[in-house]
């Protein structure tokens, strides 16, 4: 073989190569077919999800709507739009740069909560639950928990603290919760109505009290008091109304001087 015939072949490789070199140049990366949210777009590109949603409005940016609040743009279209504004666009190998999963997200930066308590480690849980806790001698058929001792005599709580104060019911912490013995329960629950019985009998007329005592209808007991100002209580559940004697006695007195169709009291 020849020198002539050599340099050719040397020649030819080498043009070969370069051919190869500038066909890997041109060669168009193919991009993965990826749909992002709004807001995953804006933090790939560094600006506001508001800002995103302008450039979608203007047409600057190609998005699709699959349905309500589920706007999504494409990486092509989003790779695309930043290389047009002089952005140098760098694709990881490996993963995005970004997780529609929050819970994977949030999982690496979440430190492990220390155990506490006594705990079963193979279960994972603890072996006895603080619901299923109680003193010795404390159970369900001694023990009233608070909320059921409101649930069954119908008091709201802050009845149910004066109750305790004023008859210093004694309380043991179980099953999570404050517990009363039910007798105890009882016993001050009933003294305490007892109470307030002769202090509202004493101090209070009912409806039908009135009623008897003056001759009036149901109507116009309640229409007198609003009118003239009796303070009124609540009684049985909101369901009565119980008329401050004082109140009405002194209403009745000064209706009766100025009007002659004022009913006195039955005699």
């Amino acid at each position: 073989m020849g020198k002539n015939q050599t340099s050719q072949i040397r020649e030819s490789a080498r043009t070969m190569r370069t051919s190869s070199r500038m066909a890997e140049r041109k060669r168009i990366i193919q991009i993965p077919n990826i749909l992002l949210s709004v807001k995953d777009a804006s933090i790939a590109i560094s600006v506001s999800t508001k800002m995103v949603r302008l450039l979608i409005a203007s047409g600057r940016l190609k998005a699709v709507n699959l349905g309500k609040r589920m706007t999504r743009i494409s990486l092509q279209e989003l790779t695309d739009f930043a290389q047009g504004q002089g952005c140098n666009v760098v694709l990881p190998s490996s993963s995005l740069p970004f997780n529609n999963d929050k819970r994977e997200r949030n999982k690496k930066n979440v430190p492990a909560k220390p155990e506490t308590g006594n705990v079963n480690k193979k279960a994972k849980c603890r072996i006895t639950p603080a619901s299923d806790i109680a003193p010795e001698g404390v159970t369900h058929d001694s023990h009233y928990t608070l909320a059921e001792v409101m649930s069954k005599f119908n008091i709201k709580y802050g009845r149910l603290y004066e109750i305790r104060n004023r008859y210093q019911l004694a309380s043991v912490h179980a099953w999570g919760t404050t517990a009363f013995r039910k007798k105890d329960v009882e016993k001050a629950i009933a003294k305490y109505d007892e109470e307030q019985g002769k202090a509202q009998q004493e101090a209070y007329y009912t409806c039908f009290d009135i009623m008897q005592k003056y001759g009036l209808g149901k109507t116009q007991v309640r229409r007198f008091a609003e009118t003239h100002g009796v303070r009124i209580k609540k009684a049985k559940g909101g369901r009565a109304n119980l008329y401050l004697k004082a109140d009405w006695e002194a209403a009745r007195k000064n209706a009766e001087k100025t009007s002659a169709s004022t009913k006195a009291k039955r005699t």
